[in-house]
């Protein structure tokens, strides 16, 4: 089926000639002036196109360069706004619903700029170090001045045997914030990608406390003075972790994620005991039971490593990701067992007759957002039976709350949950998904009665209606919904299947 995804259109450019052409005399500017020949000395320069004895200006050309790109830039900026006004994302929104799925939109956008912005400045920050190991058995003291500046290391595609170390002095790396004049000094954290055959030695302060290791074999990372709070291992082989002395790592929130890796040993002193007996453990991702799910593979199980608390011993769990949180399985029982406290409170109390007050509403608000999350999470791992679970957490849920009405102002809406149409929506999904068809109209219809004119409930109604081939009743919905999406290829396609199918329904009675 067709499921619904965020509209992404291709770009069409209105003017294709002017933009070639700026970009063609780009080219043949760039072009001409590197094949330029020098003028002789005893020519009149032209101060247009030579420089110092005679050579090319390099400094003019460079300017003119630039002006070109800017100027084609600002080109590209203004067919791209003339584009979205004639594709009609400039237009007034049709419903409530279609407005705050713009402003979702939006705040997409935004973060993902943001997050661009971020990496940009990680990028600028980071230093890649190869090549390290020059002879056999050699020891490499990362120095300041080999990261000339930047604090976020990676070590890349370096093969022993041999030994790399990060010495105390690069705990005084650091600079000073504009804002509040404060300096944070250490390194900010510590890549190991493709490394073999070497021992890595961390002594010096980690910002983040982070280390990440991937793709690495026969690799042993001590740890000594400063703590290291997370480690993240994935795709290694026979790799080892050592603390050298008690408190490096250990506490409540500490933890080693790993994922594909075989063979990894840890080794972690115990208070009272002489460092030759520290506490150790063996992790291995098919020996610790990895498993297929969804869409993952066995080696994209996630598991943790941690002490626990009752018996002060290693122990690994598997993980999986709540709304952005990695939790193990102690912590899933924890909060499992937690919500169905709150599920005891909402049912002894949770009626809107019986009469909830504004924090209970509130605490039943937050527990249907967080299936809804969980739900979101499901349906994007192809989880969809274990989706439809959770969207219908967050619908039972909700049912003691007020209703919610698009059309009313927020301080009305401040009460309920207000995205419990799209849960019906979302479920509908799933159904389709999942070959329930009936189902999947009946939700779609919940969703409307709720939101009229939610255009994912309507194309999911008219999936639906087209799988149990009423086509003559889907044909309208999926319309319609091209009506207000025209650019929407998958509403697009599905109409044309309608049609055909329609077609053939028919002719199939005319004989």
């Amino acid at each position: 089926f067709f499921p619904f995804v965020a509209i992404e259109q291709k770009k069409t450019n209105p003017w294709p000639h002017s933009t070639q052409r700026t970009k063609r005399s780009l080219v043949t500017m760039t072009a001409t002036d590197t094949t330029a020949t020098p003028v002789s000395t005893t020519e009149t320069p032209q101060t247009t196109s030579t420089g110092i004895a005679g050579r090319t200006n390099y400094r003019h050309w460079d300017k003119i360069t630039r002006d070109l790109v800017t100027e084609t830039e600002e080109e590209e900026q203004r067919e791209s706004a003339l584009e979205s006004e004639q594709l009609g994302h400039t237009r007034v929104p049709y419903s409530k619903a279609e407005e705050e799925e713009r402003a979702k939109a939006e705040a997409a956008r935004n973060a993902k700029k943001a997050l661009d912005a971020q990496k940009e400045r990680e990028q600028s920050a980071t230093v890649v170090l190869e090549d390290l190991i020059k002879k056999s058995e050699d020891e490499c003291v990362v120095s300041p001045a080999m990261l000339g500046g930047r604090r976020v290391v990676t070590l890349r595609n370096i093969k022993g045997p041999g030994k790399i170390v990060f010495p105390p002095a690069l705990t005084e790396l650091g600079h000073t914030a504009e804002q509040d004049g404060v300096c944070v000094k250490g390194l900010i954290k510590v890549f190991i990608e493709n490394c073999q055959d070497i021992e890595v030695v961390s002594l010096c302060k980690i910002i983040t406390s982070t280390i990440e290791i991937t793709h690495c074999k026969n690799l042993q990372l001590t740890v000594g003075q400063e703590r290291l709070s997370t480690l993240q291992a994935d795709m290694c082989t026979s790799l080892t972790i050592k603390f050298q002395s008690v408190g490096l790592w250990g506490a409540k929130e500490d933890r080693i994620y790993h994922a594909g890796v075989s063979d990894m040993t840890l080794l972690l002193p115990v208070p009272g005991q002489p460092n030759d007996q520290p506490l150790c453990r063996t992790m291995d991702y098919i020996k610790d039971g990895a498993q297929q799910r969804g869409n993952a593979t066995k080696e994209e199980y996630q598991f943790a490593t941690f002490i626990d608390e009752s018996t002060k011993q290693l122990k690994t769990e598997s993980v999986v990701r709540i709304r952005g949180r990695m939790l193990t399985e102690t912590e899933r029982r924890e909060r499992d067992s937690f919500l169905a406290r709150a599920d005891q409170t909402t049912e002894q109390k949770g009626t809107e007759e019986r009469g909830i007050d504004e924090e209970e509403a509130q605490d039943i608000i937050q527990q249907c957002a967080v299936h809804k999350g969980e739900g979101n999470d499901a349906f994007k791992h192809g989880e969809y039976a274990q989706a439809v679970l959770f969207y219908s957490l967050a619908i039972d849920k909700s049912q003691v709350l007020p209703p919610f009405s698009p059309t009313e102002p927020k301080v009305k809406n401040e009460h309920t949950f207000t995205e419990r149409h799209i849960c019906f929506s979302n479920r509908a999904a799933c159904f389709l998904k999942l070959g329930h068809h009936e189902k999947a109209l009946e939700d779609a219809n919940s969703c409307l009665e709720l939101c009229p004119g939610f255009i994912k409930a309507l194309f999911r109604k008219g999936l639906a209606l087209h799988a149990m081939k009423r086509y003559d009743e889907a044909r309208p919905l999926l319309a319609q919904c091209l009506t207000k999406e025209p650019n929407n290829k998958q509403i697009q396609q599905a109409l044309r299947f309608c049609e055909v199918n329609l077609e053939k329904e028919r002719r199939k009675r005319m004989g």
